[in-house]
């Protein structure tokens, strides 16, 4: 007998979920508005969320979100369904807020050179990294926040898709489109980096 959650393998909520998009799909490639709404009813706060934790500032974040969309709407005709609705949107969303701040280091020399972020899930080897960590947890949001957004943009999307997002690997290497090995590496390294950065600001230390 059959197991009533799944059909062919395949779990239920996503046979629903997909059909769901399709059909959302369709409804917005014949002009429905009311299913351009619901797209972005459905995906705003999450878009919102990657582009806040990326740039840490919430004008930048609500631009980058509006860009995000209007990237979205233009490329919806062209989506072919090799991943996920919502994979493929995470994809737009990291690589927007990625050329977005490319843009602004072109545009301002020296600004930020280095962006943000490691959140809850280093673990302390030493009692110094202990106190630190225990210091760490402490912190101000927004100090983290800014700290978060120091990072380079090479690694902070994935640290954001991994801690903040709570994405699998796999699935950070579908989004980003690069190998689950890159994607490891480059989490761990932006993990220790803002460690770096927190432990210098909790011992005073000039970065």
């Amino acid at each position: 007998m059959k197991n009533s959650g799944t059909q062919n393998g395949t779990p239920q909520s996503k046979i629903i979920e997909t059909a769901g998009d399709e059909q959302l799909l369709a409804d917005i490639r014949r002009g429905d508005q009311k299913a351009a709404a619901k797209l972005v009813s459905t995906y705003e706060k999450t878009v919102y969320r990657i582009c806040y934790r990326f740039f840490a500032d919430e004008n930048e974040a609500m631009d980058a979100a509006q860009e995000v969309f209007i990237k979205i709407f233009r490329a919806i005709g062209r989506f072919e369904g090799r991943s996920s609705l919502k994979t493929w949107i995470y994809r737009i969303a990291a690589n927007t807020c990625i050329s977005l701040a490319e843009k602004r280091k072109r545009e301002k020399e020296g600004l930020l050179q280095t962006m943000m972020h490691w959140w809850e899930s280093f673990t302390a080897s030493s009692p110094e990294d202990e106190v630190v960590d225990n210091e760490i947890r402490q912190l101000n949001q927004q100090i983290v926040s800014e700290k978060v957004a120091r990072l380079p943009e090479t690694y902070r999307m994935p640290v954001i898709l991994k801690d903040i997002e709570g994405l699998p690997l796999e699935k950070i290497s579908e989004v980003l489109e690069i190998p689950v090995g890159t994607v490891k590496s480059r989490i761990n390294r932006g993990r220790r980096m803002l460690q770096e950065s927190l432990q210098a600001y909790v011992y005073g230390r000039l970065e």
